[in-house]
């Protein structure tokens, strides 16, 4: 079972609340020696549908999209081989909440959206959010004394990735509740980030006092903050539940992203 909710803010009021439900069918397709073969398959639940009749027509991403990928033995996230089927819902769910008589500005939105995930890179880093969450712990090490290194996060401004620091800890053994917790969290390396907000507003021919100026403020205003929680299981590894935040914000701006993805018994 999987809940999403966003939400997003402006000068402090709620300007957005996005929240529902649905689940993922996982299976096993195929096995080597290298490799699984997975299939997540996402489907609306029967509350959500009674709920809201024709719900599914206007979200197939929610209803019978299936998401074909490969991990490594270990379970780490390799590669989505279906990438194309996933963006092209994507793109028909966009298209479905769209008016019909869209003027010429609106048109070209719209393409400039589409070409944005036109590689598979893109559509892995953006639309298969659930599947990269699941599956971020599996071929990592993990101490109760915990561990610091050097990441990166994707950047709204840029083709170039913001520096970013991640920690992780197991804080939790149960052997009679049978799990393990681990925790993590990211956020953006103050330190190293100087010089991509500094180049960004070089790149807008700004003098080079209001490039440091405007750097500065940037660092000091602006936020991307991840935090997760992992419950899995002792005996068989598999994640049992796992509840997900990020938080961005900027001096006028703050939206939450949060996920939580539970098995189901």
């Amino acid at each position: 079972m999987i809940t999403r909710d966003k939400k997003s803010y402006q000068s402090g009021v709620l300007k957005s609340d996005f929240n529902f439900s649905y689940e993922a069918f996982v299976t096993v397709l195929d096995s080597s020696k290298e490799e699984y073969t997975v299939q997540w398959v996402f489907h609306l639940t029967e509350e959500v549908r009674q709920a809201t009749p024709g719900l599914a027509e206007s979200m197939p991403v929610y209803e019978g999209l299936k998401m074909i990928f490969t991990t490594t033995r270990l379970g780490t996230f390799k590669e989505l081989l279906n990438w194309e089927e996933v963006r092209d819902a994507y793109v028909r769910m966009m298209e479905v909440s769209l008016p019909e008589n869209m003027d010429d500005k609106q048109k070209d939105a719209v393409n400039k959206a589409k070409e944005l995930f036109n590689s598979k890179q893109m559509v892995e880093a953006a639309l298969i959010k659930e599947i990269i969450l699941y599956h971020f712990l599996y071929g990592g090490s993990f101490t109760t004394n915990g561990s610091k290194q050097e990441t990166s996060l994707p950047s709204p401004f840029s083709e170039d990735s913001i520096p970013a620091i991640l920690t992780t800890k197991i804080t939790e053994i149960s052997a009679p509740l049978d799990h393990v917790k681990i925790i993590t969290d990211q956020q953006i390396d103050i330190a190293n980030s100087g010089k991509l907000f500094e180049n960004i507003f070089r790149k807008m021919n700004l003098p080079e006092d209001s490039v440091m100026t405007l750097s500065k403020e940037m660092l000091t205003q602006f936020e991307i903050k991840d935090h997760s929680e992992y419950l899995v299981a002792r005996s068989t590894g598999w994640i049992n539940k796992l509840e997900y935040q990020r938080t961005g914000r900027t001096s006028q701006m703050e939206s939450k992203d949060s996920f939580i993805i539970e098995m189901k018994k």
